[in-house]
């Protein structure tokens, strides 16, 4: 599809830095600098997703701004996304525009949670995403210009301004910019986390989770010990898990990954396992002095279905999540040590993670 006009008003500038100082007082960016999105940038932007310019996208809370290809199209510029780049960028709000996960809850809460943008399959390697060493950290065009492009619609678009409806306490980094990538089949032993969410291997998708950035844990040795290690680290009481259940995920390096599957561990063995081993000890809540009786901070208190502690005895073991495909395992990341990172979502208020194929024009 050919785009040859903007509907959006083009005006002529001569000087960069005068341009920026005034994007920064029209507070189009949350600090970083912008890209200037040209007119000939953002036509080829709208021209590589296939799409026409005037197509709606969606409606970005929580201010309802309307998102049409273009407007999409112009955050990816001032991003500075590669043409090709824009199919991701679509998919991922397309994603976070599913009603499961509350985009204007995530916008708007005082968690630190943020949308990662979590990029699998073959496009991973054509378009130059890092799925390796340091894969939560940028590492590449692909990574660093779709998550800050995500951030750049969710602000001017959707209207997520810091202390006026992005209301996050602390906030975190990843606020900038959260997009990775994760190794599917060769060099990881498992396939890609899309073929567990009803997509083929060929598939090139996108996940969205609503979390928090890596927590790094340090897991070395067997396979036992591995599993041993997460099993004692997860269950902490200051996550969303504990008041509010939702999903999480784990993201290894592929030394751990490939020693968790040769001793004969599947990503659905880790979860079954994860589920039944990573859980709190009611005796020890109790001693510990963090039960405030019936409130919003006690376990599960804000989750669905939440059990009543009273009626269990102090030998129970609770479940931080509601069942095994809550836990998301993906692989990403460096092959030279046993790093793995604990991902904790926003609970059952929202932010669960949803996979979309992307539409991407076929290679040429």
């Amino acid at each position: 599809m050919t785009v040859t006009t903007l509907r959006s008003p083009v005006e002529q500038v001569s000087d960069y830095d005068a341009w920026l100082d005034a994007a920064m007082a029209a507070g189009w960016s949350d600090g970083l600098p912008l890209a200037l999105p040209t007119e000939a940038r953002v036509l080829a932007l709208i021209e590589a997703s296939d799409r026409a310019g005037d197509d709606v996208v969606g409606v970005i809370p929580p201010s309802m701004g309307i998102a049409t290809v273009e407007q999409v199209a112009i955050q990816a510029a001032m991003a500075g996304c590669r043409p090709e780049y824009l199919p991701v960028v679509l998919a991922a709000l397309e994603a976070m525009l599913d009603p499961s996960f509350n985009l204007h809850g995530v916008q708007s809460t005082s968690n630190p949670c943020v949308p990662l943008v979590l990029v699998s399959g073959p496009i991973v390697d054509r378009l130059g995403f890092n799925a390796g060493e340091g894969a939560f950290s940028g590492g590449s065009r692909a990574n660093a210009a779709v998550g800050r492009a995500v951030r750049l619609v969710l602000w001017n678009i959707g209207g997520g301004v810091i202390g006026e409806t992005d209301m996050a306490t602390v906030g975190q980094p990843a606020k900038f910019c959260f997009c990775s990538a994760e190794h599917g089949g060769d060099p990881s032993p498992w396939p890609g986390l899309h073929t567990t969410r009803g997509f083929a291997a060929e598939d090139s998708c996108v996940t969205v989770f609503a979390c928090s950035s890596p927590d790094p844990i340090f897991c070395p040795g067997d396979a036992e010990r591995i599993l041993r290690v997460l099993a004692t680290t997860l269950p902490t009481t200051g996550v969303n898990m504990f008041h509010a259940a939702g999903e999480y995920m784990i993201t290894f390096g592929l030394r751990p990954a490939r020693q968790l599957a040769a001793a004969g561990y599947s990503r659905a063995d880790v979860q079954r396992w994860l589920f039944e081993h990573a859980r709190y000890e009611l005796g020890e809540l109790r001693r510990s002095g963090v039960m405030l009786g019936e409130s919003h901070t006690d376990y599960w208190g804000s989750a669905v279905d939440g059990p009543l502690l009273s009626r269990l005895s102090d030998d129970e073991r609770l479940p931080m999540v509601h069942r095994p495909q809550d836990i998301h395992v993906i692989v990403s990341g460096g092959p030279t040590q046993w790093w793995a990172g604990f991902l904790p979502g926003w609970g059952d208020y929202g932010g669960q993670a949803v996979t979309r194929r992307i539409d991407a024009p076929a290679a040429g």
